[in-house]
């Protein structure tokens, strides 16, 4: 039985490994270029040659088995290491303290290659933009931005944004009101974030800061972290209330006001290379509480960490219960014939 996953995250991968588990074939589709999502690799051409930045999420912690157990065996191939740089929170007042001490675990040697780990032998078709579904319970198509169609599959499993979802589902065949009830409550916030390159050696004193009072809510040296390169790579991310008040603005402008901020605040020079990337959809604020939700049908189902919470681990969480809750009907179905 087939079973179409729209999303090729940390969630979509963990519900197609869970239906693959149950007796189904999974099909996965993105829309972007290639593995990541919000645990992206930017590669930058800059006048110092190309630089990556992790520009999404900056690190994984396990506080399940099943997740400890995926960090481990992408350590053990090279997919992942831990980060033991020097991390602090800093105040408004400039205090420094050391963060609580935890596995902290990066992508090596690019966030994004967590999340290929995950992905591996599910063989997902990117850049593709699925737009709806059109069919029935049980025999659905999905339908792209492009216009070509894929299907039939018993099973659909979405791990889009909230607001994308409901959209999806907006637009496809059949009723979904208990998915778009679940996801409208959900509140999700933006972050504008910095990639920033200098030409000279640059120590503010730590590797990662979670900072608070202003603009900035974390800032990376990424020549610490386990496989990158030594350029002088600074990552920003600025706080969900600076990005939610400045989402429209100009990356440019953006990127050159976090970048005098951090001038003022850790006396970085000015760069020769600057980006700014906008995640309209970066932060669960509030929760849908549970891990996943299925239709009544049990056909179409929805995960992803806005179900739980913002944290890596909580996507992942969600999507097992998702393709673990599909393949309940698959298992059935095939005990069936």
């Amino acid at each position: 039985m087939r079973a179409a996953v729209i999303g090729a995250g940390l969630a979509g991968a963990a519900a197609a490994r869970r239906l693959r588990a149950g007796g189904a074939e999974p099909v996965l589709f993105d829309k972007g270029r290639g593995p990541g999502g919000r645990m992206s690799t930017k590669r930058a051409d800059t006048p110092l040659g190309e630089v990556r930045f992790d520009h999404g999420a900056q690190f994984v912690t396990a506080q399940t088995a099943s997740f400890e157990t995926f960090l481990e065996g992408a350590a053990r191939d090279g997919y992942a290491a831990l980060w033991t740089g020097r991390l602090v929170s800093i105040d408004r007042y400039a205090n420094l303290e050391p963060l609580r001490e935890k596995q902290r675990w990066v992508g090596a040697p690019a966030m994004n290659t967590l999340v290929r780990a995950a992905l591996e032998g599910l063989e997902p078709q990117f850049g593709r933009r699925a737009r709806k579904l059109k069919g029935r319970p049980g025999a659905w198509t999905v339908v792209f931005e492009d216009g070509e169609t894929e299907g039939p599959f018993e099973r659909v499993a979405l791990t889009l944004p909230p607001e994308q979802l409901i959209e999806f589902l907006a637009r496809s065949d059949g009723d979904f009101p208990e998915i778009i009830t679940a996801a409208n409550a959900v509140e999700i916030t933006p972050c504008w974030t910095v990639m920033a390159l200098l030409d000279a050696p640059f120590d503010p004193g730590f590797d990662g800061a979670q900072i608070y009072g202003g603009g900035m809510r974390w800032m990376t040296r990424m020549a610490s972290r386990p496989g990158r390169e030594r350029h002088e790579a600074i990552v920003i991310q600025a706080s969900p209330d600076w990005s939610a008040g400045l989402l429209e603005e100009d990356p440019d402008t953006v990127a050159r006001m976090l970048c005098e901020e951090a001038f003022v605040r850790f006396n970085m020079p000015a760069p020769v290379y600057s980006a700014a990337h906008r995640w309209r959809f970066a932060q669960v604020k509030t929760a849908a509480g549970s891990a996943m939700i299925l239709d009544e049908t049990g056909t179409v189902g929805a995960g992803g960490d806005w179900r739980l919470g913002g944290r890596a681990e909580h996507a992942w969480t969600s999507g097992e219960a998702l393709g673990e809750g599909l393949a309940k009907g698959v298992a059935q179905a095939l005990d069936d014939a």
